[in-house]
């Protein structure tokens, strides 16, 4: 007995200790929780969240999201958009004003004290309840224009302001730590501004420092109490490889064009890595936005269902430990009131309205797919395939696990399989319809010459797309 409470303390005191809401499984690739268990991670993008929702709305939200299935919020402290000009929906904003990076707090934080209730209390409030609802919140500090700016001036001008105010962050909000996942950055590449590499990297110490309670910018810091990345267009291993406080790469293939390659070519060169670790596509083309961002016009359409679904898959079939889903309307929590253009041009439903969409639920089928198996030991195998033509939009992406196999076919057209490449003798081989969560069985023996013709149901055409498992059944 008294070794069974010694080691009840031994594990209460190592959680207390790393306060990590993951860890990184031992082949660097994917993530579990502090017990063990796998976390496949599907993310949604509100970025918006802390500036534009009231208690009510921020809650339904969270209930919206965690009823299909996605477990990881990805949300910004301080916006980018109109973070000056227009406060959150109790009257208050993240700053004092523009030109110096001042928070605006009060003393006090009662709910019903306009005069004590911040923008701050406001933000805490929120990551509170997201957590009560099941979810880990992915928090960024700043949008990346407050540190390498494109169109205004910059606000964190040293490594030192960067420090501080990681710190102030890590302090206030330590007691949330066990459920929050870092995200520094926020769409502008570390070095757009001369010294923003290492202001980051201070922002992060910061953090760490104010939730282990010390206070020491001495360029070390207890990394193993946090969870973080960095977001951009580029992985944040381009910066960032070896550096200590990085647990998990992030990047993004976003929205310039339909059929984009850099999802799974960008997947694919982070596993390829001297040191990697866990990547994520953490902003992929968002559903009901204008591709190639044309808010004039929308002349080329916008990403629809099928186009999320397409990254999604070819994303996490190319060795991704998740992914992150966005919504247009949703990522700013669009109402027709709030015009900050180009960013809500041609918006035609709002937030509310675009919780919905068919891409959300989607994101939540492909989530019971791949847990349904041991995906922890999912690796790319595009040597499966017989052939995959030069085809951009019907690119075949393959990849295996124990005792399974996985092929997306996203144009629903012909392939063949090497099972010479797989050491599967008995084979139950399954139609998995994406849009749906439909399976369709049969058995299938191989040939003698190890190459079996598999042609996914219905016609083949965008959108038709199918994912065929192969599960080894050798022994059943």
């Amino acid at each position: 007995m008294k070794r069974i409470i010694l080691g009840m303390i031994w594990l209460i005191a190592c959680n207390s200790l790393t306060g990590q809401p993951l860890r990184v499984t031992s082949n660097n690739r994917f993530l579990q929780t502090l017990r063990g268990e796998a976390f496949f991670l599907l993310g949604d993008t509100a970025w918006e969240l802390f500036h534009r929702l009231d208690r009510e709305e921020a809650s339904a939200y969270f209930q919206n999201r965690a009823a299909k299935g996605f477990n990881l919020i990805q949300c910004v402290l301080i916006p980018e958009n109109e973070a000056f000009t227009l406060p959150n929906p109790y009257g208050d904003f993240p700053l004092k004003n523009d030109y110096r990076f001042e928070l605006s707090t009060t003393p006090g934080n009662h709910f019903q004290n306009t005069l004590e209730y911040d923008y701050w209390d406001h933000a805490e409030w929120i990551i509170a309840e997201g957590i009560r609802q099941g979810m880990i919140m992915g928090v960024l500090p700043c949008w990346g224009e407050y540190v390498t700016p494109r169109f205004r001036n910059q606000l964190i001008l040293v490594p030192e302001e960067g420090y501080d105010y990681g710190w102030y962050l890590g302090d206030r909000f330590k007691n949330y730590n066990d459920k929050i996942v870092w995200i520094l950055g926020g769409d502008r590449k570390p070095d757009e501004a001369t010294n923003g590499v290492e202001i980051w990297r201070a922002m992060a110490e910061g953090i760490t420092d104010g939730i282990s309670g010390t206070r020491n910018f001495d360029g070390k810091a207890a990394y193993y109490k946090t969870f973080m990345t960095y977001h951009c267009y580029e992985s944040s291993s381009t910066w960032f490889e070896n550096d200590p406080w990085i647990d998990m790469h992030a990047w993004g293939s976003y929205h310039e064009k339909r059929n984009n390659e850099r999802v799974y070519e960008m997947a694919k060169a982070d596993l390829q890595l001297d040191n990697p670790k866990p990547t994520l596509n953490a902003e992929p083309c968002y559903e009901l936005l204008p591709v190639n961002y044309d808010w004039e016009k929308v002349a080329s359409g916008r990403f629809d269902d099928f186009d999320v679904r397409q990254a999604a898959y070819w994303s996490i079939f190319s060795g991704t430990c998740g992914h992150s889903y966005g919504c247009n309307p949703v990522w700013q929590m669009y109402e027709h009131e709030h015009q900050f253009l180009p960013l809500t041009a041609k918006n035609r439903i709002t937030w509310r309205e675009a919780l919905d969409e068919n891409g959300a639920f989607q994101m939540g089928f492909l989530k019971e797919l791949v847990t349904s198996r041991n995906f922890i030991t999912l690796k790319p195998s595009q040597e499966l395939l017989v052939t995959n033509n030069d085809d951009p939009e019907g690119y075949l992406v393959a990849c295996t696990g124990d005792g399974f196999a996985l092929i997306y076919a996203p144009t629903g057209k012909e392939f063949q399989v090497d099972f010479s490449k797989i050491n599967f003798n008995k084979v139950e081989a399954s139609w998995f319809n994406p849009r749906a969560n439909d399976k369709l069985k049969s058995i299938t023996v191989k040939d003698d010459d190890h190459v079996q013709n598999y042609d996914p149901p219905g016609q083949t055409k965008r959108g038709n797309d199918w994912v065929l498992i192969l599960d080894n059944k050798e022994g059943y």
